[in-house]
């Protein structure tokens, strides 16, 4: 893994089951200069998240099997300091709670202002690299 020096592009996993909605978020982060990847199901962001260090998961919340609470708690499993947020149309506040216990860093209501997706991204990993860093055992 690359030094977090101040060349260091932060890893972006996005996972959402609509391909436009994820050219949209790769349009947006990658001009930020964020090392993007997608996947198109929670199965295929599990699998990423297990062979691959991810610094921010942006997942929507209503997919297949897999569905982003799952892909949250399975961030959390394997590095508990990924920070995930949720996007989700469903304004059932039992997701939103559910999410916060298990430790979303955000949960955001779609349809969205770009600007503002974009800000709670920057701030999700402005706290990413102002945090105290912690020695991570091998997995």
């Amino acid at each position: 893994m690359a030094s977090k020096s101040k060349y260091y592009k932060h890893t972006v996993l996005l996972v959402d089951d609509d391909p436009h909605i994820l050219d949209l978020y790769c349009v947006i982060l990658a001009e930020q200069g964020y090392e993007i990847t997608k996947a198109t199901s929670g199965e295929s962001a599990i699998k990423e998240l297990e062979s691959k260090h991810y610094d921010l998961v942006v997942t929507d919340l209503n997919m297949g099997q897999v569905d982003g609470l799952g892909v949250l708690k399975r961030a959390k499993i394997l590095d508990p300091e990924t920070m995930v947020i949720i996007t989700t149309g469903n304004t059932d506040i039992h997701y939103a709670i559910e999410a916060l216990r298990l430790h979303a860093t955000d949960y955001i209501l779609k349809p969205f202002n770009v600007h503002y997706f974009l800000q709670q991204v920057i701030n999700c990993l402005g706290q990413f690299e102002n945090r105290p860093k912690t020695k991570k055992s091998a997995a």
